[in-house]
C-alpha cells in the first residue's frame, strides 16, 4: 500500500502540482516565500526580510532544506515536482505505518491492510501531495510515531525491542511537535491508556520521559533563538494568539474568520515587536471574550466539530492557494468535489464504526493498551479544533488513525456477511 499510496500521489502531482502563486497572503504562498529563504541561508525570515517565528518551522524548513537539494541538483525548473513526489513519498511511509499500527494493534494482517489500503486512496488525502501544507509532514511523522508506540505496547516486558521504540515514537512526535504543537494534547491521554490497561508505570514513565526530552531537545534551542532574534523566548510560533481569537470572539460560529474584534491595529508584516504584541494581544482578547461567554462554549464547541468535518475538499483548494488559482474546469471540479466528498461519507461511518467494534474491543473483554492508545490519541485530534476553530483541514492530522478504525470495520464487516459470528477483529 505505501507504492500505491505513492503512485496515486505521483499522478496527482504530474497533472497538477505547481508552484503557489498569487497576490492572497496564504498559508502555500508564505510557506514557499519562507522555504526559499532558508535556502538562500536567510533563515527563517518573513516577507520583509525579517526574523519570524510566526508558523511552527518545521514545515517551512523541511522546505528550505528540499529547496536547497533542488538547487544543487541544478533542477530549480522542476521545483514543483520535486516537492510533490517528495510529499507523495512521505505519504506512502504514512501509508505502511498505518497498516502496521493497525496490524499490531488488532492482531490482524487483514486489517492492517484494509487501513493501509484507505490512507492510500483517500481522495482527499492524494491532493494534499500536491498542496504547499505542513500536513504531509506531518501525517508522516505522526503515523510513524503512533505506529512506533502501538509496538511499544504490544511488546512484553522481556522484549527489549520495546525500548528502541519508545525511543523512535518519542522522536517522532518531537517532530511532529515542531510542525504542529497541537500533537502534545495527545500524550496524556496515551500515557492514562497505558496506566489503565496496567501495562505498568516503568514502560509509561519511559515513554513520558523520552518524549520530554526529545521535545526539550528540540524545542528549547528554537526558543533560544527566538530569544536572540525576537527578543522573547517564543517556544514553538507566534500565530497562537490568532487562532485562539478567529475561534473566540463576538459574534463566533465556529468557522474560520477574522474578525475586527481580533484586528490590534498592527500586522505581523510591520516587523518583529509588531508580530509579538499582536500574538499577545490576540490571545488576551480571546480569554476575555472566553470569561465573558463561558455558557456559549458548549455550542461552540460543536460547531466548530462542524466546521472541521463537513467536507473534504480542502486539500485541492491547498493547492489552488485558497482561490488564487483554478485546477479544474467547472464539469472536472464538480466531478472530483462529488468524489471525493462522497468517499469521505463512506469512510467516515466505516470509521465510526470501528471506533465502536474498538472500544468494545478494548473495554469489556480485556484493557487493551494499544488499542486504548488510539482511541486517546483519536480524541486528542477531535479536541483540537475545538479548542481553536472548525477548519477541514484539522481534521487530516487525525486520517491516520481514521483509515485504521475504517479499517477494523470493513474487515468486520467482511467477516460478518461471510460468517454472521466473526466479529472481524482477528484472523482466524
Amino acid at each position: 500500500m505505501g507504492a500505491l499510496a505513492f503512485a496515486l500521489r505521483a499522478i496527482w502531482v504530474f497533472v497538477f502540482a505547481s508552484v503557489p502563486g498569487g497576490s492572497l497572503l496564504s498559508d502555500p504562498i508564505l510557506y514557499h516565500a519562507y522555504g526559499l529563504r532558508i535556502a538562500d541561508g536567510q533563515g527563517y525570515t518573513s516577507l520583509v526580510e525579517l526574523p519570524t517565528s510566526y508558523y511552527p518551522p518545521g514545515y517551512p524548513f523541511f522546505l528550505g532544506g528540499l529547496y536547497r537539494i533542488v538547487d544543487l541538483l541544478g533542477l530549480e525548473r522542476w521545483l514543483a515536482p520535486a516537492v510533490g513526489l517528495t510529499q507523495a513519498l512521505l505519504w506512502g511511509i504514512a501509508a505502511v505505518a498505518v497498516a502496521l499500527t493497525a496490524r499490531w494493534a488488532f492482531d490482524s494482517r487483514r486489517v492492517g491492510i484494509a487501513a493501509g489500503l484507505v490512507l492510500a486512496c483517500w481522495p482527499n488525502l492524494i491532493s494534499y501531495a500536491g498542496a504547499w501544507l505542513s500536513e504531509s509532514l506531518f501525517v508522516c511523522v505522526f503515523a510513524v510515531g503512533v505506529a512506533a508506540v502501538t509496538f511499544a505496547a504490544r511488546c512484553s516486558d522481556q522484549d527489549r525491542r520495546r525500548f528502541g521504540a519508545i525511543v523512535l515514537a518519542a522522536v517522532m512526535f518531537a517532530l511532529a511537535t515542531m510542525v504542529r504543537p497541537q500533537v502534545l494534547l495527545g500524550l496524556p491521554l496515551l500515557a492514562l491508556a497505558w496506566l489503565w490497561a496496567g501495562i505498568g508505570w516503568r514502560r509509561t514513565v519511559a515513554l513520558g520521559c523520552a518524549v520530554t526530552v526529545a521535545v526539550a531537545a528540540l524545542v528549547i534551542p528554537w526558543a533560544i533563538r527566538n530569544d536572540r532574534v525576537l527578543g522573547e523566548p517564543v517556544f514553538i510560533s507566534t500565530n497562537g494568539g490568532d487562532n485562539l481569537c478567529v475561534g473566540y470572539h463576538p459574534g463566533a460560529r465556529g468557522g474560520f474568520a477574522i474578525p475586527s474584534y481580533c484586528d490590534t491595529g498592527e500586522t505581523r508584516k510591520e516587523g518583529i515587536d509588531a508580530e509579538l504584541r499582536r500574538n499577545s494581544e490576540t490571545r488576551d482578547l480571546a480569554i476575555e471574550h472566553i470569561k465573558n461567554e463561558p455558557l456559549s462554549l458548549p455550542w461552540l464547541a460543536v460547531r466548530k466539530l462542524y466546521w472541521t468535518f463537513r467536507t473534504d475538499d480542502d486539500g485541492l483548494r491547498g493547492n489552488e492557494s485558497y482561490g488564487d488559482d483554478d485546477l479544474m474546469g467547472a464539469p472536472w471540479r464538480t466531478a472530483w468535489l462529488t468524489f471525493a466528498n462522497t468517499t469521505y461519507a463512506v469512510i467516515m461511518v466505516f470509521a465510526l464504526g470501528g471506533i465502536v467494534l474498538a472500544a468494545r474491543k478494548a473495554f469489556p473483554r480485556r484493557r487493551d493498551a494499544a488499542v486504548l492508545g488510539l482511541l486517546g490519541l483519536t480524541l486528542a485530534g477531535v479536541m483540537v479544533p475545538m479548542l481553536f476553530f472548525g477548519d477541514p483541514r484539522f481534521k487530516v492530522p487525525t486520517t491516520p488513525l481514521l483509515a485504521i478504525f475504517a479499517g477494523v470495520a470493513a474487515v468486520a464487516l467482511v467477516d460478518r456477511l461471510r460468517a454472521p459470528s466473526a466479529d472481524g477483529l482477528t484472523d482466524t
